[in-house]
C-alpha cells in the first residue's frame, strides 16, 4: 500500500513539474511591453534582419486608462536606430492595424505634427496619454494614441 502511494505521489509531482515548465516556457515568449498595448515591427523578422537592415517600421497603440490618469507610451527604436519618419499619428478613434491605420471621425487634428516635433531623430520617445498637448477631442468614448514610424540606422 505504501509503495503504490509513493508511485502516485511521484506521478503527481512529475505532472506538476511538466505543467510548470510549459507555463514558464510559454510566459517567457509573451511580449508585455506597453502594459499590454500593441507594439509591432513590420519587418519580417526584426531580430535576425535588424543588423543588416538600414531601417524598419514600428507601430504602437496606446489606449487611455479607465481612470483617466496619464500613462506613458514609450516608443523606442532598437539601439543604434533613430525615429526617422512618422507616417501616421492620431489621438482619437483610429481603426485598422499596423501600417493600415485609418483616421476616425473625431480626434485631435494636430497629433501628427506634435508627435513629429517630440519624437523625430530620437532613439526613444515618451508620450503621455491623455495629454493636453494634443488639444480637445470631440470623440465620445475611449481614445487611443496610434503611431506608425520608421526607425533608421544611425
Amino acid at each position: 500500500m505504501g509503495d503504490s502511494h509513493c508511485r502516485c505521489l511521484h506521478r503527481f509531482i512529475l505532472l506538476v513539474v511538466l505543467f510548470l515548465s510549459f507555463v514558464f516556457s510559454f510566459a517567457s515568449k509573451i511580449d508585455v511591453s506597453f502594459h499590454g498595448d500593441q507594439k509591432r515591427s513590420l519587418s519580417s523578422s526584426i531580430n535576425s534582419s535588424l543588423r543588416e537592415s538600414a531601417e524598419y517600421t514600428m507601430c504602437a497603440t496606446h489606449r487611455e486608462a479607465k481612470d483617466g490618469k496619464p500613462i506613458a507610451l514609450d516608443f523606442d527604436c532598437e539601439q543604434g536606430y533613430v525615429i526617422s519618419k512618422i507616417t501616421y499619428a492620431d489621438y482619437g478613434q483610429s481603426t485598422g492595424s499596423c501600417g493600415k491605420f485609418k483616421r476616425g471621425n473625431c480626434g485631435a487634428s494636430n497629433t501628427l505634427n506634435i508627435v513629429k516635433k517630440k519624437c523625430l531623430r530620437k532613439e526613444k520617445c515618451k508620450l503621455f496619454v491623455p495629454d493636453k498637448i494634443f488639444g480637445p477631442s470631440h470623440c465620445k468614448g475611449a481614445l487611443s494614441l496610434v503611431i506608425d514610424a520608421t526607425c533608421r540606422k544611425t
